[in-house]
């Protein structure tokens, strides 16, 4: 096509362009869309790529700038509004708040009420303000759209579980279920509500079915070992958080939960050293501090579980240990 129309074919240069973009081939893309806006008599879609591209490249400044024109152009572009704000998002600056400043772009956007994309990363936003009432009634809207979207109704679940809403949070990720019995994320957010309740068994149940259509998830395996280690069965236990660490090498959880069941198997050098790690990864963690100075305490280092101790309660003084 390019040859044909002697390497003047707007179309052609945009599929090339997001040809590249999909394969990963960022530059590629950038030049072609680049040669698709320079012959275009509606710059917004290219403009719009553009700024996609430089976002994906991790320039948010440039890609401000090209969606910034991309809005201008064309108000009613939902797209062009979706990456900006992603972008803003994403900004580096003391100057102001980002989020709040996408949130603000998003609340403009002609566009909000009848788009999904910009619904629920609005909902995104609001949620990481503190406002978990306005995120929830974002999710809201955007289910009334779109009434079979698993994710919307995990997420919406996710936010009643912040706001300490039990019951509409297990109801939501029921709906999710009945929808789909293998969507993952909403097993692991039922099976840790059941687990926190104290019903290991049919927590489970419920991991074992997300087992089946996925085995790679280590949230997954670590949450069926902590179900294990509750129930007593440590060599289990440890084999399915040990998978977890595998998958995952640098979540704390992982590595805290593996120091709590080596404790427990009276391994406790083994306890301290995957404590360390998860200390590593989240230093701000009273509970972690605190449970490698029990572990100190069995080893008998007086001085250092002391040190441990004092360190966890001036951390937090409610810790539980």
């Amino acid at each position: 096509m390019l040859e044909q129309y002697s390497n003047q074919s707007e179309y052609a240069f945009y599929m090339r362009g997001v040809i590249a973009r999909i394969e990963g081939d960022l530059e590629d893309a950038l030049s072609w869309f680049n040669k698709a806006l320079k012959i275009s008599a509606n710059a917004t879609t290219y403009l719009v790529n553009i700024g996609r591209v430089y976002f994906l490249m991790g320039n948010h400044k440039l890609a401000v700038e090209y969606l910034e024109k991309a809005v201008k152009a064309n108000p009613d572009d939902s797209k062009a509004y979706y990456w900006l704000a992603r972008a803003i998002y994403h900004l580096d600056t003391d100057l102001f708040n980002p989020c709040e400043k996408a949130r603000d772009l998003l609340l403009q956007a002609p566009a909000l009420q009848t788009s999904v994309e910009l619904i629920i990363f609005l909902a995104k936003l609001v949620a990481e303000l503190g406002d978990t009432t306005a995120a929830i009634q974002a999710y809201e809207r955007a289910l009334q759209l779109e009434p079979e979207n698993l994710d919307v109704m995990f997420k919406m679940g996710m936010q009643y579980l912040r706001n300490n809403s039990e019951d509409p949070a297990f109801a939501m990720l029921g709906k999710a279920l009945s929808y789909q019995s293998t969507h993952q994320q909403s097993i692991l957010a039922a099976g840790s509500i059941m687990q926190a309740h104290g019903d290991h068994d049919v927590a489970l149940n419920k991991y074992r079915v997300a087992v089946e259509a996925c085995d790679y998830n280590g949230c997954l395996w670590n949450n069926i070992g902590v179900c294990l280690m509750a129930k007593g069965r440590l060599a289990q236990a440890h084999s399915c958080l040990k998978k977890a660490s595998f998958i995952c090498p640098l979540d704390y959880k992982i590595n805290y939960n593996l120091g709590l069941v080596h404790q427990a198997m009276g391994l406790h050098c083994s306890a301290l050293h995957f404590l360390k790690a998860a200390a590593e990864l989240k230093r701000d963690n009273a509970q972690i501090i605190g449970a490698m100075a029990v572990v100190l305490s069995n080893m008998n280092d007086v001085n250092n579980a002391r040190r441990a101790y004092e360190k966890s309660i001036s951390m937090d003084p409610k810790a539980q240990v």
